[in-house]
């Protein structure tokens, strides 16, 4: 009986570690970590020209912000509100540019937002559409770049160096483009719960952490990245039906990860000879199964 309950509680913490990832990751913001190692070379910066912190609530508030006169445009697809040239440095808290609750169309291009470090965000969308970010630069924040449950978004050609996390997708069909996001202390471009994104073009370089990394998120299209010298170029995890193809993972601990996924098509890329992890491997679980295994054949040894 009690070599009977080992071989129940070996099973039972094979499972455990096998679960451990998803238990840390069921709360996404709260995921995202940030280091103090961020410094943001404002020498060259006039102080006089940085704006104030823009914060647009319901489509209400994109009105009330354009009879200000403080963006030109009417919202609509052959005309959106825009937002641009503006340098905007934030105190320490809160996000530099936050828009919410709004499905208007809008772009918000050529602006440097910074140094919003107190788990604030460079540009955030939250549960916004129709939104178009091109060519910002969005250095020493948290996070520089985040979408929040926001879709039908393009984000397009934007710098998001030396975050705590680059960009951040937490959203459906949105399309990320040309876009770097290198040095950062964690992720260089993650997804996290959100499916039929397309990532295409972007540079994810010298990231503490992972260059992209897909967490509970399927069906989305991978495509044509660079993620150089990162922990693991990409890391998927609980992640399925994905496609990952021409992509450049050079000088990666590990290339490709898979953790607990099925159904990705992984195609094309570059690993410069190094093989990815095995997919689906976890080694607490294996662990578990083989101890289990070790006793049974033991016993049944015993017994002949």
């Amino acid at each position: 009986m009690k070599k009977f309950n080992i071989i129940i509680v070996l099973m039972l913490l094979g499972i455990v570690f096998a679960l451990y990832p998803i238990k840390f990751n069921n709360n996404l913001k709260l995921y995202m970590g940030y280091s103090d190692d961020i410094d943001f070379d404002n020498e060259n910066v006039n102080l006089s020209e940085v704006s104030g912190k823009i914060h647009i609530i319901n489509n209400s508030g994109w009105v009330d912000f354009r009879n200000a006169d403080n963006c030109t445009g009417e919202g609509i697809y052959s005309d959106p509100y825009v937002i641009e040239d503006l340098v905007i440095y934030d105190e320490g808290s809160g996000s530099c540019i936050l828009i919410e609750n709004t499905n208007l169309y809008f772009k918000i291009e050529n602006c440097t937002v910074y140094h919003s470090i107190n788990v604030g965000v460079g540009i955030q969308l939250e549960n916004t559409t129709n939104g178009i970010l091109i060519n910002n630069n969005c250095t020493s924040n948290h996070v520089g770049i985040a979408l929040y449950y926001s879709d039908n978004n393009t984000v397009s050609g934007n710098t998001a160096n030396n975050n705590g996390h680059g960009i951040v997708l937490q959203g459906s069909n949105n399309t990320l483009s040309g876009n770097t996001a290198n040095k950062n202390n964690y992720n260089g471009i993650s997804i996290s719960g959100f499916d039929n994104n397309t990532l295409s073009g972007n540079t994810a370089n010298n990231n503490s952490r992972n260059g992209i990394y897909l967490s509970f998120s399927d069906n989305n299209n991978i495509i044509e990245n660079t993620a150089n010298y990162n922990q693991y170029g990409i890391y998927l995890e609980v992640s399925d039906y994905n496609i990952v193809s021409g992509n450049i993972f050079l000088g990666n601990e590990e290339c490709i990860l898979e953790e607990g996924c099925q159904g990705n098509i992984f195609e094309n890329n570059d690993c410069g000879g190094k093989k990815p992890a095995i997919p689906g491997y976890n080694p607490f679980f294996l662990f578990g199964i083989l101890s289990v295994a070790v006793i049974l054949i033991s016993e049944k040894l015993k017994k002949s």
